[in-house]
């Protein structure tokens, strides 16, 4: 679990490394939106990569990014073909029973150490999703890491979920 109680960072994009929502982008999205937007600075977003690292939370991809959670790790993985329907995919983020108002990290998956991490609610994953699913590899996922989305850059989605911890060295906080 990640505490988010000692990560701090900033509630606009850093205009050097934006992320996902450049600043005018940023600006233009309604207040209560920007809210639930949440840039971690550079000790916060070193930590939550440390974690996953740790964790190797992909469990047995081929460390780029095509074969997430191949190693059975899981209880559950579900694939999804965007195809650039963004109805379904919407539909299909929903079907995944993620609380909307749930925190979830994103990261990218190749980003340059200096990237700051995201943390949102699933509701903006969702809202947002044509921005989020476009570019390079990334990662969603909750404190508890109880669940895993994968975002391959080809339009590929994988779900996972029921990841068995126990065989994984512990955290240091």
């Amino acid at each position: 679990m990640i505490n988010t109680s000692h990560l701090t960072g900033k509630p606009a994009p850093n205009p050097d490394r934006w992320l996902f929502f450049a600043p005018p982008q940023f600006k233009a999205l309604p207040p209560e939106h920007q809210d639930q937007l949440f840039f971690l600075d550079t000790a916060s977003s070193e930590m939550v990569f440390e974690t996953v690292n740790n964790l190797n939370i992909l469990c047995g991809d081929d460390a780029w990014g095509n074969q997430p959670f191949g190693g059975g790790c899981y209880e559950s993985v579900e694939d999804f073909e965007m195809w650039r329907n963004e109805d379904k995919l919407k539909k299909w983020l929903y079907q995944r029973g993620v609380v909307f108002k749930t925190n979830v990290f994103v990261l990218k998956t190749f980003g340059s150490k200096d990237d700051p991490v995201l943390l949102t609610t699933w509701k903006m994953i969702v809202k947002y999703s044509d921005t989020f699913f476009s570019g390079e590899n990334t990662l969603f996922f909750d404190k508890k890491i109880s669940w895993c989305l994968h975002y391959h850059h080809d339009g590929k989605l994988s779900f996972a979920k029921g990841r068995n911890f126990k065989d994984v060295r512990p955290l240091r906080f």
